[in-house]
């Protein structure tokens, strides 16, 4: 379909400008002060000849216009044809997700390192405890940080 898309916006292309030439060859061919002085009646001085109205070539001018729109279309449906290809899905590159695997270097099971805090490192409780409305205790259990990364 792709191809297919490709090769029709290049004809209209072709095909719209072959046109405007030949409806500008066609304009100049018609023109009546040109036509006039090609006949040999309107040569001779005893004889007055005068265009009775000029041609009427809007509706090939608008021929014209709508064979460049007509190439437009094709042309601008040609992303939305690509998109649907192969080729689009694999040039994409999506990162590695993080949450899935972490390499073996990282260590985080705990918060002790020695950098942290005035006793050598950042200690925190390996559970929470939270004492209800009604005197129940809700126990919350941590074992590391937990991160979350924009998957888009």
């Amino acid at each position: 379909d792709f191809i297919v898309t490709v090769v029709f916006s290049f004809l209209w292309l072709v095909s719209s400008s072959a046109w405007a030439k030949g409806l500008s060859d066609v304009k100049i061919a018609t023109d009546p002060d040109e036509v006039l002085l090609l006949m040999s009646a309107c040569k001779q001085q005893s004889n007055k000849c005068l265009p009775v109205r000029s041609p009427v070539m809007s509706s090939l001018n608008t021929s014209v216009v709508f064979g460049y729109l007509n190439f437009i279309l094709w042309a601008g449906n040609i992303w939305f044809v690509f998109k649907e290809t192969g080729w689009h899905s694999s040039g994409q590159r999506y990162p590695p997700d993080t949450m899935e695997k972490q390499p073996s270097g990282y260590n985080q099971g705990g918060y002790n390192q020695d950098s942290y805090g005035p006793a050598g490192g950042y200690n925190q409780p390996g559970s929470y405890s939270q004492v209800g409305e009604y005197g129940q205790s809700q126990s919350y259990g941590q074992s590391g940080p937990t991160s979350f990364a924009n998957q888009i």
